[in-house]
C-alpha cells in the first residue's frame, strides 16, 4: 500500500526534513505559502534557501550577528528526493482558513483519483502559520483513514520547532469521534435512526475509553430499536429496547399495548403509532409517506372500532356477518369467497348503518373529509403524479387526525403513543 504525506512547511526546514527521512513515504505534498517569503522556496530553490539568516543584536556593543546556520541547501537536496516523489500546494495568503482548507481539498481528490482506498494518508501539521496547521489537522480528523502527525523535539525559543524533533503520531481518534457524535445527534434529531447507528457504529472500530465505548454502545442498540419501531417491527424494537428499560421505559410500554401485552390497552395503539410515524416522515420532508400513513390511521380507526365494538374483522367479513336489514346494501361489495372489500369510507359508512356515534361523527365531517382526500389520491404514492407539500399534509393532518381526536374523546378512546425521542440518546 502506497504511503502518502502531506506536511504544512513554514520558516524552519528541519521539521520537515526530518519526517521526510523518518516517513519513507512514496509521494510528498509540501503544503506551502508562495510569495517572496513564502516557505515554497525552502523546497527547492539553489543555494541555501534553508539556511537561517536572521540576525540578533548583542546586548553588550549593540553589533548584529547571525543567530544560526546560513547554510542550509532545500529540502528536496537533503533529503535527496526525485522530482517525481513530490509536489507543492501554493497558497497566497496562509492565514485564510478557508483558502488552506479549500486547497487541501484538492490535494485529497488528487489523491483519491490516483490511489483510491489504496493508500495510507499522514498529515503532518509541524510548520506552517497557525492557519494552515490548523486547516490540515482538520482534515486530518475529518478525514477517517488519514493519520496525524506532528513533529515533536527540544525547542530553543518559541519561534520555531529545531532539529532534533521526531514525528509521532497523534491520537485522533477523541476529536474525530466527538465530530461523528454531532453528526448522529443531528440524524436523530431528523429521527434518521438508521443513518444515527451507521455512524454510531463506524466510531468502535476506533479505540475509545471504557466510558465513551459503552455509551455509544447503548445508543446504537437504542438506534436499532427505533429504526425497527419507524418500520412497524415492533417485536424487534421492543426486543432491543429491553436491554435499556430503565431509559425508556415509558416507551417499552407504548410498543407492549401496540403488541396487545399490557393488562391494559385499548386496541387503538396502533393508531396512534401510524400517525406519529407520519409525522416522522413530514418532518424529515417525505410528506406523500406521511399522508399515505395518515390515510392508513383513519382507516385503522374505522376497522379497529368494527372489531372491538361489533366484532366485525374487516378482512374476514361476509353478507352474513351485518345485520339483516342492511345487507342489501353491501352486496355489491362482495368480492372472492364471499368476502365483502370495504374501503376507508365504506367502513365509516357501514359504522353510521350500526348507529355507532364514530361512523356517525364521520358522516356529518364527510364533505370536509373527502374533499382533503383527493389531496392523497392526487398524489404520486397514491392515484396521481403531483408529489405533495409541507401544506398538503398539514391540512390533510388537520383534517384526518382532527377526525380520529375528536372521535376519541368523544368515544373514550386513548389511542395516543409517546413519539420517539430526537435527543437524549447520546
Amino acid at each position: 500500500m502506497k504511503k502518502i504525506m502531506i506536511m504544512s512547511v513554514g520558516g524552519s526546514a528541519e521539521p520537515v526534513i526530518n519526517a521526510v527521512k523518518k516517513g519513507k513515504a512514496d509521494y510528498y505534498y509540501f503544503f506551502c505559502s508562495s510569495g517572496p517569503k513564502g516557505s515554497e522556496h525552502l523546497i527547492d530553490d539553489p543555494g541555501d534557501p534553508c539556511g537561517d539568516k536572521r540576525k540578533v543584536k548583542c546586548p553588550k556593543c549593540a553589533s548584529e550577528f547571525l543567530s544560526g546556520n546560513p547554510k542550509g541547501h532545500s529540502i528536496v537536496s537533503q533529503t535527496g528526493l526525485s522530482r517525481q516523489q513530490w509536489e507543492l500546494i501554493n497558497i497566497a495568503d496562509p492565514d485564510d482558513l478557508d483558502e488552506c482548507y479549500k486547497a487541501l481539498m484538492t490535494v485529497k481528490g488528487k489523491i483519491h483519483e490516483a490511489y483510491g482506498d489504496a493508500c495510507t494518508v499522514i498529515a503532518n501539521y509541524t510548520g506552517g502559520t497557525k492557519t494552515m496547521s490548523v486547516a490540515l489537522g482538520l482534515m486530518g480528523i475529518f478525514n477517517e483513514s488519514w493519520q496525524l502527525n506532528i513533529n515533536k523535539g527540544p525547542r530553543l525559543d518559541l519561534i520555531k520547532v529545531r532539529i532534533g524533533d521526531t514525528p509521532v503520531v497523534v491520537d485522533k481518534w477523541r476529536m474525530y469521534g466527538e465530530h461523528q457524535l454531532i453528526i448522529a445527534r443531528k440524524a436523530i434529531q431528523q429521527y434518521d435512526y438508521a443513518h444515527a447507528e451507521s455512524v454510531l457504529s463506524d466510531m468502535l472500530s476506533h479505540p475509545l475509553d471504557k466510558e465513551t465505548s459503552g455509551q455509544v454502545h447503548d445508543a446504537i442498540n437504542a438506534c436499532r430499536a427505533f429504526d425497527q419501531w419507524d418500520k412497524f417491527n415492533h417485536e424487534s424494537a421492543l426486543d432491543l429496547l429491553a436491554g435499556c428499560k430503565a431509559k425508556y421505559q415509558e416507551l417499552i410500554i407504548a410498543l407492549k399495548k401496540i403488541l396487545g401485552r399490557q393488562r391494559v390497552v385499548s386496541g387503538y395503539e396502533l393508531v396512534g403509532d401510524l400517525i406519529n410515524n407520519a409525522e416522522r416522515h413530514a418532518h424529515r420532508g417525505y410528506f406523500d409517506d406521511a399522508v399515505g400513513r395518515l390515510y392508513r390511521a383513519t382507516e385503522m380507526f374505522a376497522q379497529t372500532r368494527l372489531k372491538i365494538t361489533h366484532n366485525l374483522d374487516s378482512g374476514e367479513m361476509t353478507p352474513g356477518n351485518l345485520p339483516a336489514e342492511i345487507r342489501p346494501k353491501y352486496q355489491t361489495r362482495v368480492r372472492e369467497n364471499n368476502r365483502l372489500l370495504l374501503g376507508l369510507r365504506d367502513d365509516y359508512a357501514l359504522l353510521a348503518d350500526l348507529n355507532d356515534p364514530m361512523g356517525v361523527l364521520f358522516e356529518s365531517r364527510s364533505r370536509k373529509i373527502t374533499d382533503i382526500l383527493k389531496k392523497r389520491n392526487d398524489s404520486i404514492f397514491a392515484h396521481g403524479v403531483r408529489p405533495l407539500s409541507d401544506s398538503d399534509y398539514r391540512k390533510v393532518k388537520e383534517t384526518l387526525a382532527g377526525f380520529i381526536e375528536e372521535s376519541a374523546v368523544k368515544n373514550g378512546i386513548e389511542y395516543r403513543v409517546p413519539q420517539m425521542p430526537q435527543e437524549g440518546l447520546v
